[in-house]
């Protein structure tokens, strides 16, 4: 199967929640006296996630399931009690998929080819990943195709490299003005309208210069182009992680959109979701909450995925203890099998159950109904939009589509003028 995009460092993020948590029970005393301790960052939240959560669920026209193991609930073609207010639809074209999938471009704002590698020192490899396909005819007819459509088309650099991201932050006004320079050819050879930087840290140390790098880089690229777009992803914990690689307050100033990584949020340890709508440690809700606290919501684009994990279980019953790695596997190939989904009723995900070789399976992801309620949330918290990773894993499904758009038309962005 396609490889899935993935975020480190998550088990340091996750300290950073359990310690604001945690330290709620804890008085500035130390006497543990509940009436004098102050309700964490994230406690305030709480009622703000419960109440967007209501209203999104109030917006989808479907009637979900209230105990574990019914049947998961389908997707109408009336999904949305009204249509949902007009938002950003970004979907990610990787290079693998370029010339085997097209693209539904008219349900677009935004196409992001996906990618081109950076390494040490701010400069893109001349080779690896996406860079022989860059110039590829396939690649230039679909840039054609979404231009036509009226999508901005995106270029996304990429790096999980930890001594490279050192060494942006090492340096960063060099670093950025150098990337700044090489994106900009690749930007004009292409017809781009900008970049997407997919850069994946996991340094606490790197993270100030980190913010350094960007502004330099969104800087000199802007300077070369003003009408060229910067897309950066940051991680779902990263809004309240003061330890994480990214300061999304600092950051959000030098770039157009945080695109929000929220997914490979499961517990490895037992079958469960990776994109919780709620209820979990990590989810949506607590995700879209944070950051709308600390940066504008109209920047933030909530990623969503169209894949999912099959977990070898110890049983075949929610709560099963996981015997084996989880594996990911697309929303196509999930539906192609056949397997009855249920619904969850705590995270609001499907899963389906099955055994294959004398074991159990359970594959948790997402679909078109679980889709629609994270497009409904975003819209409550008044979000720019929603993103998929990415768009060939969803087999070309209708429904995927109309969930993600929420009855009405994509916003339509401006195109680069050159």
């Amino acid at each position: 199967m396609a490889p899935t995009r993935r975020k480190p460092a998550a088990s340091l993020a996750l300290f950073a929640i359990a310690v604001l948590l945690g330290c709620a029970g804890c008085s500035s005393t130390g006497s543990g006296d509940a009436a004098t301790t102050a309700p964490s960052p994230a406690e305030r939240l709480i009622p703000v996630e419960i109440h967007e959560v209501a209203k999104a669920e109030n917006a989808v026209a479907v009637r979900l399931p209230k105990a574990a193991g019914m049947a998961a609930p389908t997707l109408p073609a009336g999904a949305f009690t009204r249509p949902l207010p007009a938002h950003q639809v970004v979907g990610f074209l990787p290079y693998w998929d370029v010339g085997s999938f097209t693209p539904d471009y008219p349900a677009l704002t935004t196409l992001v080819y996906w990618a081109v590698q950076l390494t040490a020192g701010g400069s893109i490899a001349p080779a690896g990943l996406g860079r022989s396909v860059l110039s590829s005819a396939a690649l230039a007819g679909d840039i054609r195709q979404a231009h036509a459509a009226g999508d901005r088309v995106l270029l996304t650099i990429f790096s999980e490299s930890t001594p490279i991201l050192h060494s942006l932050a090492a340096s960063p006004a060099m670093t950025g003005r150098r990337l700044a320079d090489e994106s900009a050819s690749l930007l004009r050879a292409g017809g781009f309208d900008g970049v997407d930087l997919d850069l994946e840290g996991d340094s606490t140390a790197d993270r100030n210069g980190f913010v350094r790098f960007v502004s330099s880089y969104s800087s000199a690229l802007k300077g070369a182009d003003p009408s060229w777009s910067v897309m950066l992803k940051t991680y779902p914990t990263s809004a309240f992680d003061p330890l994480g690689f990214f300061d999304v307050k600092a950051l959000v100033p030098h770039v157009d959109e945080l695109f929000v990584m929220a997914y490979d949020m499961q517990n490895p340890d037992v079958p469960s979701a990776t994109a919780p709508l709620t209820n979990a440690s990590l989810n949506d809700a607590m995700t879209l909450a944070e950051y709308a606290s600390v940066v504008p919501a109209s920047r933030i684009i909530l990623g969503i995925p169209l894949y999912g994990y099959d977990f070898p279980a110890s049983s075949r019953f929610d709560g099963a203890a996981t015997v084996g790695h989880p594996l990911a596997v697309t929303y196509a190939d999930i539906v192609s099998v056949g397997h009855p989904p249920k619904w969850d009723p705590v995270t609001e995900t499907p899963w389906t159950v099955f055994r294959r070789d004398r074991t159990w399976h359970q594959t948790w992801f997402d679909d078109p109904v679980s889709i629609a309620l994270k497009t409904a949330l975003t819209t409550q918290f008044r979000c720019a939009g929603v993103g998929v990773w990415e768009l060939g894993m969803s087999g070309g499904d209708p429904r995927i589509t109309a969930a993600l758009l929420g009855g009405s038309p994509p916003v339509k962005l401006p195109l680069a003028s050159g």
